[in-house]
């Protein structure tokens, strides 16, 4: 398998986990209740009855089959993981670091976008002030305020910095989609991503 595969793989193995631990963490699957219907004590005519409570799930499986599966699937991520691993580590670049990077530099991006169409501004907004009349009370009046906002970057600056790590991001993006198809992972998966849970957990 290649690189991409390994990580479709690695996703298929995480979903087989949570449905393990969806089971083991019904109570009710993972124990047994019995109720025991006392009625000869309400009615003498009457017989007792011992009953199994009926499971939350109608399975063939056991919470011991899922805790064996558990672990099986566990040691199968462990060595996918190293083997996803090595074969990053033959690589032309670092994956993980470029993958890093460039959403950092996105992240920048984004920011940089947020600021790039601001334009200068003035408006005339309404201040509000106190004064003594001849009669010597304070009275309210009302005047203008001009207010002017300018911007305290280079527009163009920001401009070239957006194309600069927007083609520097397109050109890391397309190195990894090659490394990831041409990349090749020293491991044999022992499911196929389409196995249901449910058909291999005995297995």
């Amino acid at each position: 398998m290649n690189l991409k595969e390994s990580y479709r793989y690695a996703n298929y193995l995480d979903s087989l986990l949570n449905s393990a631990y969806m089971y083991l963490g019904n109570k009710g699957f993972v124990t047994t209740t019995k109720q025991n219907h006392l009625r000869s004590k309400a009615n003498r005519e009457a017989e007792d009855e011992l009953m199994d409570v009926q499971k939350p799930f109608d399975v063939d499986f056991t919470p011991n089959n899922i805790i064996d599966f558990v672990v099986k699937v566990l040691t199968e991520k462990e060595a996918l993981t190293n083997a996803i691993a090595a074969a990053k580590a033959g690589t032309e670049i670092n994956i993980d670091n470029a993958v890093a990077m460039n959403k950092k530099k996105q992240g920048f991006v984004y920011i940089l976008n947020g600021i790039v169409n601001l334009k200068p501004t003035e408006k005339t907004v309404t201040g509000r002030a106190y004064k003594f009349d001849i009669n010597n009370e304070q009275k309210p009046y009302v005047y203008d305020i001009t207010e002017t906002t300018t911007i305290d970057f280079d527009r163009n600056d920001v401009k070239a910095l957006i194309r600069k790590y927007n083609k520097e991001c397109d050109e890391i993006s397309a190195k990894l989609d090659a490394i990831e198809i041409n990349t090749e992972v020293s491991f044999v998966p022992r499911w196929d991503v389409n196995d249901v849970f449910e058909d291999i957990v005995m297995e």
